[in-house]
């Protein structure tokens, strides 16, 4: 699979060359100087998160990708203070210059100088076996380090680096000091060669030469020494998990470096087909149809690879999708909060995935794709949970196109987050949208039967019979939980609490039989019935239907009782719409 996605990058490399790496390059916060060839200080830019400008920083940005180190357990400097690569750059962070309670610094001269002495004898480093080999050849192509260059700049380091933060008023932070000498960008390209050919492989003792071509451990998220024993493959007569040549470990490192920009640019969806690869952010999916492969990366110390998939068929357009008021809203026109979810046809798959993050989720789905549950920050622990539960399966769906996940949780966890709006007091209206938005899904995954229709039936058929002047019986079971829905409406309806909650309707939600139902019921017909009057036709027949009718499913319908509780009860209804 990563060979594929490696085929891909290698023919839009071939068409752009580095720029397809460095038009999307970062440079990190801190300061950076360029030093030209008179030792006269050039150009100094700042940068920072909220600051970074593109055309001002272009001096820089070429220069500082081919100074970066491969990571840094391959550095020049054994101690790690200096984090560049070559001799035309130094790196260091600002607090190394600065002086301790001990009146000591991190950097030192001593550092500097075996920098720079390494730098202009690089055998010094790699002194045998594979790693000469490797420095050999690409030393025999690009000839020896330009001594009198390496000791001009070295020079000027030593008597400028700890002095420099002082004489140009540059803010002592955590962030880096990056100086650069100005010379022809090919001379950079050299040495960065020097540097990246002995030290792109893992390491070295894993090697192999055959015919003549280099075969080894590539870094990039690979790791393997003797504390990682269990990455290796001990069935194999060559243990390594696998093993590429200097070729392909050298387009790989531009592929992750390339994927690194873009996971510094916030774009953490990436898209591989054959023809081109995009980068989207976490939210953002394709707006066209595609086939191909996915990786989910993520920038940390390096970059990270978190998901690797192939998707069959990803379809950014919706057919027959549509959102109706299976519950009517008319009630609430002339309510001062305003309607969420809007009603009619929804096209495209972006539009869905906005429309269940703002009813559902509260606008929280989407920013926590992927945040870690500690840092959810989320009052409602209920809703919390949802999010966790069924954040993978709308990611699959809104950004592979793959929704065999909701569909298997979907009908389940929805139901739980409208009990969970009733649990918290949610605004009615703000339930009726989700209930729904939940039929419209349900219809469009499972082709199921249109809610609206039945339940519209099942009003009808019930306004009729309560009205009737003799006690007429439910007809089925969907009739019954229904009616104990409406019932239970107009029992929380008389509550003298000067604030009526939704809750009240819990321990109707859990009864898991239908005994324990009609105990419920009874409980609260006590609890009220000093506030009905015993001439209530319509109640008195809605109660006699529920108490007397025995349902075919012992197990309570809770989807059903929640559409009878949120229609317009039909005990208020008045006389004139009969």
């Amino acid at each position: 699979m990563l060979k594929d996605c490696l085929q891909v990058f290698k023919k839009l490399y071939e068409e752009k060359g580095e720029a397809l790496i460095t038009d999307n390059y970062i440079l990190s916060e801190g300061t950076y100087i360029l030093v030209d060839d008179d030792g006269n200080i050039e150009n100094v830019l700042e940068v920072s998160k909220k600051n970074f400008d593109r055309i001002a920083a272009s001096d820089f940005i070429v220069i500082d990708y081919l100074s970066k180190l491969i990571d840094m357990n391959k550095p020049i400097d054994g101690r790690k203070v200096i984090h560049s690569n070559n001799y035309l750059s130094f790196w260091v962070k600002k607090e190394s210059l600065t002086v301790d309670n001990k009146g000591e610094r991190k950097l030192t001269n001593n550092i500097i100088e075996d920098y720079y002495k390494i730098l202009s004898d690089p055998k010094i480093k790699y002194k045998k076996g594979k790693a000469l080999t490797l420095y050999e050849d690409i030393g025999n192509q690009i000839g020896e380090p330009p001594k009198e260059q390496i000791l001009k700049c070295e020079t000027w380091i030593k008597n400028n680096i700890f002095s420099i933060l002082e004489k140009l008023k540059i803010k002592e932070d955590k962030s880096y000091l990056k100086i650069f000498f100005k010379t022809d960008v090919e001379e950079y390209e050299r040495e960065n060669k020097r540097y990246i050919v002995p030290n792109i492989y893992n390491s070295t003792d894993y090697n192999v030469d055959k015919d003549n071509i280099i075969y080894g451990l590539p870094n990039d998220n690979m790791g393997l020494n003797s504390k990682k024993p269990y990455l290796e493959n001990k069935t194999r007569v060559n243990s390594i998990p696998y093993l590429i040549s200097t070729e392909e470990v050298n387009l790989q490192k531009k592929f992750i470096d390339y994927l690194y920009n873009e996971a510094c640019n916030r774009k953490t969806n990436i898209y591989i087909n054959e023809e081109n690869i995009k980068a989207c952010e976490s939210n953002e999916a394709p707006e066209e149809a595609f086939k191909g492969y996915f990786l989910r990366i993520k920038k940390g110390k390096e970059l990270e690879i978190h998901e690797f998939d192939t998707i069959a068929d990803y379809n950014p357009k919706i057919i027959d999708l549509n959102i109706n008021q299976v519950i009517p809203v008319k009630d609430f026109l002339n309510s001062k909060i305003e309607y969420k979810l809007q009603y009619g046809s929804v096209n495209l798959l972006k539009e869905l995935k906005a429309i269940i993050n703002t009813v559902f989720f509260s606008g929280m789905l989407l920013s926590h794709y992927f945040t870690e549950e500690k840092d959810i920050r989320v009052r409602d622990e209920r809703l919390k949970k949802e999010i966790l539960e069924y954040r993978d399966g709308f990611f699959q769906w809104f950004h592979k196109g793959n929704s065999s996940i909701i569909k298997s949780q979907f009908k389940v966890n929805s139901l739980e987050i409208i009990k969970n709006s009733l649990k918290c007091n949610d605004n009615k209206l703000r339930i009726i949208e989700k209930f729904n938005l939940r039929s419209a899904i349900l219809n469009y995954l499972e082709g199921r039967e249109e809610m609206g229709d039945k339940l519209r039936t099942i009003h009808d058929s019930l306004r009729g019979k309560i009205n009737e002047d003799n006690t007429s019986s439910i007809s089925n079971d969907d009739e019954y939980y229904f009616a104990v829905g409406q019932l239970v409406s107009y029992l929380i309806s008389l509550n003298k609490g000067s604030k009526k909650t939704h809750s009240l309707i819990n321990p109707i939600l859990n009864c898991k039989s239908d005994d324990k139902l009609k105990k419920e019921v009874c409980r609260m017909f006590k609890k009220y019935s000093y506030d009905i009057n015993q001439n209530n036709r319509r109640f008195n027949n809605l109660n006699a239907m529920i108490i007397s009718y025995e349902p075919e499913n012992k197990i309570s319908n809770e989807e059903t009782i929640i559409a009878g509780y949120l229609y317009s009860n039909l005990i208020y209804e008045k006389k004139e719409s009969n």
